[in-house]
């Protein structure tokens, strides 16, 4: 559940920041002045989260660190199929649309101060509507060692997570792997140390 949701609240940062990155287009004028950083989300409607009646926890996301995954990482991925355009693009609200083979989104985000924007995202495709909602309050600078998307280190998300990655042995699990081990620790080593940087 946690990565599902850590990707649907990075959304908006997520799909804006590599286009900013690499010059691509298009990208709201609201993305082009938006603070780096670290911001608090508030998911304040999900229908997935209702219909599965769990609540939906707060988040922080690091655009700094998501510019760097999107300015680092590997090259555009062979999986853009889907459709951008911007339906609205003003300096205080963008109306952004994404149509996919397997689903079409729209994507609404209103200014509503100079720290805080209010994002709505619907969605529809052959597993039925999705809807959420939700608010990016600014928060400053990020801090030292903190995750693309973090968690509060005392919720339940955490809790979860700290117990996984206790569990996890890169040498246990990856010694059948042959002339590929080291890789293999490295991957699951890489894995633990982002679980652990979501919960500081």
């Amino acid at each position: 559940m946690t990565k599902t949701t850590a990707a649907f609240v990075a959304l908006f940062v997520a799909a804006a920041l590599p286009a900013i990155a690499k010059d691509t287009s298009p990208v709201p004028k609201m993305f082009r002045s938006m603070q780096k950083g670290q911001w608090k989300v508030d998911i304040l409607e999900s229908s997935a989260a209702t219909k599965a009646g769990r609540m939906m926890p707060s988040m922080n996301v690091c655009t700094d660190n998501l510019m760097h995954q999107a300015t680092s990482g590997p090259g555009p991925r062979a999986e853009t199929k889907c459709k951008q355009r911007l339906l609205k693009d003003t300096a205080d609200q963008a109306v952004m649309e994404s149509i996919c083979p397997e689903r079409t989104s729209t994507v609404t985000i209103k200014r509503e101060s100079a720290k805080v924007m209010l994002m709505e995202m619907k969605s529809s495709g052959p597993r039925g509507p999705q809807a959420m909602k939700m608010r990016y309050t600014y928060l400053g600078a990020c801090s030292e060692g903190q995750g693309a998307v973090t968690f509060d280190k005392n919720s339940a998300q955490c809790v979860q997570m700290r117990a996984q990655a206790a569990k996890m042995d890169p040498a246990k699990s990856c010694a059948g792997s042959g002339d590929q081990r080291k890789e293999c620790e490295q991957r699951m080593r890489d894995m633990i140390e982002k679980m652990t940087a979501a919960c500081r």
